[in-house]
């Protein structure tokens, strides 16, 4: 077997360049030509094009030259405000945090609503994901707290969760003009946030309640949320794959947040029952090593909206392994440790923590954001 041998011919430019580059860096076109984005030189990011080159007297070689050299990503300075969007106790979970750039007024805005199984979570733990999609993209983010299910935090039940979450997205369409467009307004959540958003964007009586429609959603990033919610209660022959122990797990949850797990509690707050053409698009995520039945959560969703006569716009991307670093991979096993029960399951951790400002290159980021332009 012939060994591959990368030669660069360096025209008249010389800098001297890091030895080792994380693949997600690498753009590579039908013509073999590479952009290595975010090169660090001298600690300066640079975008650096190698473009192919035939040598003539080697045609069967592979040979790059260096290209155009152009700045990378730069990180913009990122302000943070906390704002109170209902006031009502407890306080601390009708509050946001506002990510944005300097002169962000036409950006566009992005309302995450965090996980947590609807019984624990805070915008506190999203600094990064705000400044990462801030600071590199030009978005004006806005992580929201809302009740949860515990003593501590106002008792939440069913529909209370998702009433605070439409009561945030009334307070941005009003209130956030001076931080970026309202008229350019996503959501963005990830576990329990991803069935709240998902559940904003289907189900229009939540947000018909504080004067709005689904029209007024741009588009929707749903990350490893569940969205048929009797099937993780339905023991036996679970139609997830769930075992004894999970259904039992999800029982205590549905209890809690829904106030039980009949149909009758579960069916009209589970997204898939709203879906419609008049929805706006979603890109739906799950991960590799995610919580149990998330992943056939995911399919079923899309494929329940695919048999509508006329489908919503809907895609399902899955997130793997090697698209983590051992540093993301490393702090979500010990944030998922907190969390005995779901301890098992790093990657649904992992998805979040790789949103981040050292890797604004990275898969996960690029999937998120690459869907937001888009839209």
């Amino acid at each position: 077997m012939r060994m591959l041998t990368l030669v660069f011919l360096l025209l008249s430019v010389s800098p001297v360049y890091a030895d080792v580059f994380n693949a997600d860096a690498v753009d590579l076109t039908a013509t073999l030509d590479l952009i290595i984005k975010n090169m660090a030189v001298d600690g300066t990011p640079l975008d650096v094009a190698l473009n192919r080159y035939n040598h003539p007297n080697d045609p069967a070689g592979l040979y790059w030259q260096l290209g155009p050299i152009a700045p990378g990503l730069q990180l913009k300075t990122v302000h943070k405000r906390t704002e109170t969007y209902l006031d009502a106790e407890p306080l601390a979970r009708h509050q946001l945090d506002i990510y944005h750039t300097d002169h962000p007024e036409t950006n566009k805005v992005i309302m995450f609503v965090p996980g947590g199984a609807w019984r624990q979570g805070d915008k506190d733990a999203y600094d990064a994901l705000g400044r990462a999609l801030a600071g590199y993209y030009d978005f004006t983010v806005a992580v929201v707290n809302y009740r949860l299910s515990n003593d501590d935090d106002g008792n939440a039940t069913h529909p209370d969760h998702i009433q605070d979450v439409a009561a945030a997205f009334a307070w941005l369409k009003t209130h956030v003009a001076p931080y970026g467009n309202p008229n350019q307004l996503y959501l963005f959540g990830q576990s329990a946030g991803a069935h709240l958003v998902s559940l904003l964007a289907t189900d229009d009586s939540y947000l018909k309640a504080v004067g709005y429609a689904l029209s007024d959603i741009q588009a929707v990033i749903s990350m490893s949320g569940s969205y048929y919610l009797p099937d993780l209660v339905t023991y036996p022959n679970n139609p997830l794959g769930l075992t004894a122990d999970e259904v039992v797990m999800f029982k205590k949850l549905m209890q809690d947040a829904f106030g039980g797990w009949s149909d009758a509690d579960l069916l009209a707050p589970s997204p898939q029952m709203h879906i419609s053409p008049d929805q706006p698009p979603f890109l739906i995520i799950y991960t590799y090593n995610d919580i149990s039945g998330f992943a056939r959560e995911a399919e079923n969703f899309i494929r329940a909206a695919r048999n509508l006569k006329t489908p919503p716009e809907m895609s399902l991307r899955a997130i793997e392994f090697s698209d983590y670093t051992d540093e993301v991979w490393n702090i979500a096993a010990s944030q998922a440790a907190q969390e005995p029960a779901l301890s098992a399951f790093v990657g649904h951790w992992a998805e979040v923590v790789a949103i981040n400002p050292n890797e604004p290159q990275g898969y996960v980021t690029r999937l998120v954001v690459e869907f937001l332009q888009s839209h």
